[in-house]
């Protein structure tokens, strides 16, 4: 037994020496705190981080569907085109018994071509409006009613519920004759649809 006691009292004394003082406890509690702070911190960064991955992620879906869109839009408006020039070489047989002078003749065919635009435009049959202002444009380009025609072609669009073709559509026409009046109505439906 005194062996024991021997033994347990440099035991004890060492012992002691290990046993942590209260400033050392609240230290370490403060570091526990200041470390648990953290690592909250890192776990908000890394929620943070896979959002704007998957946000990015839809970001590059949404261009390449917008790419994809575009590409649609500019192949239906080749399209056009072509029915339009198509339409245009049917409709340019001359006459031979009414020879007006060529001032008179252009006129009057502008005059017809526009006339038939409108006319389908207000019968609701807005894809052929559509082709028949285009052959307007594509004809006269230089007409003081080519601001109107492509009004009318992005306004059927609209009719058709095919707003992004709509847009190409009164973008072309503000970009092209900003300061027309038809320009400002493309501008106030560009803020609707």
């Amino acid at each position: 037994m005194r062996k024991a006691l021997f033994y347990s009292g440099p035991l004890l004394l060492a012992l002691a020496g290990c046993a942590p003082t209260t400033n050392q406890i609240n230290d370490m509690a403060e570091r526990q705190i200041q470390m648990e702070a953290k690592i909250e911190q890192l776990a908000q960064l890394e929620s943070d981080l896979s959002n704007m991955r998957r946000d990015i992620e839809r970001i590059e879906k949404n261009q390449l569907l917008l790419a994809q869109e575009i590409r649609a839009v500019r192949k239906k408006n080749i399209n056009i085109k072509t029915k339009s020039g198509s339409a245009t070489k049917r409709n340019d047989k001359p006459d031979p018994t009414d020879k007006p002078s060529p001032v008179e003749k252009a006129h009057s065919d502008a005059d017809g071509i526009y006339s038939k635009a409108e006319s389908t435009y207000y019968q609701g049959d807005y894809e052929e409006a559509i082709l028949q202002y285009q052959k307007f444009i594509d004809v006269y380009p230089r007409d003081k009613r080519v601001p109107s025609a492509y009004l009318r072609q992005g306004l059927s669009l609209i009719n058709l519920g095919r707003n992004k073709e709509a847009r190409y559509f009164l973008n072309t026409l503000v970009d092209k004759y900003p300061k027309s009046n038809a320009a400002k109505v493309a501008r106030e439906k560009l803020k609707t649809i």
